[in-house]
């Protein structure tokens, strides 16, 4: 039972769709890149969306790379290792790079005082389960200040309700909310983003240039052979995803953290993050033993939790992202009660955080 920040449970037609292999410049393989950009696009409300085979992290230097002219003043925002992550590829980019770290600051004041062109910045911070939880004003100041907005939502897209209607350009990718197998990072870009990649100053490397996989996705094609396999796998979940309906999923992943920050809270186990910045798909708590045994332990009961990162490494992260449901969440907090001896017991029923019939989960 997969619980870690992704990648994450998936059904047994997204996991059956994984051994998929065709031509790549066939028309059977056109029809599926065409069904996922459709898919992307209506779910999201972005102009375009590129899907390339990699990790989120690609998709997210693939916009960095891509998106930067030469004389653009940027900033970058940091609040934790994937943050960091951000800011060193923005630095290899750019010469005009300010690098803020957000911990403890208001990001509007930010905003309001700093002059940039582009703003870039991660949206869920899995490392330390944490948040900007008001995504969407933020993105409207840049905006209304006549900038750009550049955000890695890697974890936290399908975990939010995100409005695209103010945002330049977003990442994700194919492991976490959307469910789908490991191995596809995706871009959605504005019609501004789209045209501004034919007129930038930059010096993208092939496989990170937008502008090629765009010429490419106009033949409903990609530049270099895909992973096959991946992209199947990201159309069968794209379908759950519309299935199930996206708000009915984003809904159901909040409750999911935080019934369990709840119940952690409950039994006085500190929970990174309050209510003005916790992670809807991620939970980061403290326990009160060897977090490498505690890991162990529920490893020998098939349940993979992973520790926190950075700062948070004696912390321990469960991912509450895609296919969790109330049976996950009811048994992991009950084998960690009961390695750490805390006398309290969730039954299943009390979660409420049930999936769709249609949605089949594969467990060991």
């Amino acid at each position: 039972m997969l619980l870690i920040p992704g990648p994450v449970e998936v059904t047994r037609p997204v996991m059956d769709a994984g051994s998929y292999l065709c031509n790549h410049r066939s028309d059977e393989f056109r029809a599926i890149v065409n069904n996922i950009e459709n898919s992307l696009n209506s779910l999201t409300g972005s102009h375009r969306a590129v899907v390339t085979t990699g990790s989120g992290t690609l998709a997210v230097e693939s916009m960095v790379f891509s998106l930067i002219n030469k004389n653009d003043k940027v900033v970058a925002l940091t609040q934790g290792p994937f943050g960091d992550r951000l800011a060193a590829s923005v630095r290899r980019a750019s010469k005009n790079a300010e690098i803020i770290n957000i911990e403890n600051k208001n990001i509007m004041e930010i905003i309001e005082e700093k002059d940039f062109d582009k703003l870039f910045m991660v949206h869920n911070e899995t490392g330390y389960g944490v948040a900007v939880r008001n995504i969407n004003d933020v993105a409207r100041a840049v905006k209304n200040k006549g900038s750009r907005i550049i955000i890695d939502s890697v974890s936290g897209y399908l975990g939010y309700k995100i409005d695209f209607s103010n945002i330049y350009a977003m990442a994700t990718g194919s492991q976490k909310n959307i469910a789908a197998l490991p191995g596809t990072g995706i871009d959605f870009l504005s019609k501004e983003a789209v045209d501004d990649l034919y007129s930038n100053d930059v010096d993208a490397p092939f496989y990170l240039d937008l502008k090629t996989s765009l010429d490419f996705l106009e033949k409903n094609e990609t530049p270099y052979t895909p992973s096959t396999g991946a992209f199947k796998s990201l159309e069968v979940a794209l379908d759950e995803v519309k299935k199930e309906g996206m708000e009915n999923r984003i809904k159901r992943i909040e409750k999911a953290s935080k019934f369990i920050r709840s119940i952690l809270n409950e039994n006085n186990i500190e929970v990174n993050g309050d209510d003005s910045n916790y992670s809807n798909t991620v939970v980061c708590f403290k326990p009160r033993t060897d977090p490498d045994d505690v890991i162990k332990r529920l490893a020998s009961e098939n349940i993979i939790i992973t520790k926190g990162m950075g700062s948070m490494k004696n912390y321990l992260r469960i991912g509450t992202m895609g296919i969790i449901n109330s049976h996950f969440i009811s048994r992991f907090l009950n084998s960690y009660f009961k390695i750490e001896k805390i006398n309290d017991y969730v039954d299943e029923s009390e979660v409420k955080c049930d999936l769709p019939e249609f949605l089949e989960i594969i467990e060991a």
